[in-house]
């Protein structure tokens, strides 16, 4: 298990369980970004961008510890 830190905007404030503020979140090793969405309640076709660590990033990218995560919808 890992922790990463997870920021939404746009309409996934509404849509998912992350407040403005953001969360600190615990994932099973092996996670990728798909497996975030699940546990903060969003669906893949609501996310128009990924930026992990402030790059690019996609649903299928694996996650590591500590890893900053940026939803916009």
């Amino acid at each position: 298990m890992f922790r990463v830190r997870v920021q939404v905007s746009g309409k996934l404030l509404n849509n998912s369980r992350i407040n403005q503020e953001g969360a600190n979140l615990t994932l099973p090793e092996g996670a990728r970004v798909r497996d975030l969405l699940t546990a903060v309640g969003v669906f893949d076709d609501e996310v128009r961008h990924v930026i992990v660590n402030g790059r690019r990033g996609r649903l299928d990218q694996s996650l590591r510890r500590n890893d900053k995560v940026e939803l916009r919808g």
